[in-house]
């Protein structure tokens, strides 16, 4: 039996859309995260998935290994419906986690000045109040509010790693997603709901800032043709 479900979307009907926070995010960071997370297709051998990802820097792209794994085309899209060009994407061996490069900067792509995250310095305590931002069912990009409630082992992996388990609703297609803490700081990335609880597991800042100084903790990311 199965203890987790990742929450990519695979080729299934659009879930029913959870309830979008409309409060402006006025926060210290004064960046709306949505305007750095993107939409991502994956064309695999099994057929079309769709996951979410955000931008850390003007060519770099967080998201989830499972959005990307296995990948013959990817495509990226920002929520005012841009496409940008994926250089090469890379997957992590230690956690759910890939980052993807793009061909050209987005600012240069877009002809204008993008905003990325800003990542949290340490991660989120029990209690603390979270967003979770992506597009469940590939569709309209949502932002969802809740609080971190604990840490546990991470399903897939055991010991080596811990994952943040928050009440904030997810759906397929918000894998790889921001979550967000009050001063819109990124705290982790969303990858996973928690099948006997219905509660979303997140992979914690800390995980994210060790893969990204440690380049023999990634692999490249191979088509399955």
């Amino acid at each position: 039996m199965a203890l987790v479900a990742l929450v990519a979307t695979g080729c299934v009907a659009p879930p029913d859309r959870p309830e979008v926070s409309t409060d402006v995010l006025d926060a210290p960071v004064e960046i709306d995260p949505r305007d750095y997370t993107v939409r991502i297709r994956s064309t695999t051998c099994e057929g079309l998935g769709v996951g979410s990802g955000f931008l850390i820097d003007d060519t770099t792209i967080v998201t989830n290994r499972h959005v990307v794994e296995g990948a013959e085309v990817l495509e990226v899209e920002t929520s005012d419906g841009r496409s940008l060009e994926v250089a090469v994407a890379n997957q992590g061996l230690l956690a759910d986690l890939a980052v993807v490069r793009l061909a050209d900067g987005m600012s240069e792509a877009m002809g204008e000045e993008r905003v990325h995250a800003v990542l949290a310095p340490v991660n989120p305590e029990p209690g603390e109040s979270i967003r979770a931002v992506g597009y469940p069912g590939g569709g309209e990009i949502t932002v969802t509010e809740g609080v971190v409630e604990d840490y546990k082992a991470d399903p897939l992996l055991g010991n080596l790693s811990k994952v943040i388990r928050s009440d904030v609703e997810i759906h397929p297609g918000n894998s790889g997603g921001p979550a967000v803490n009050d001063r819109n700081e990124v705290i982790g990335v969303v990858y996973a709901i928690e099948v006997a609880t219905d509660k979303s597991l997140i992979v914690p800042v800390d995980t994210l800032q060790r893969l990204l100084q440690n380049d023999d903790g990634v692999e490249l990311v191979e088509g399955c043709g």
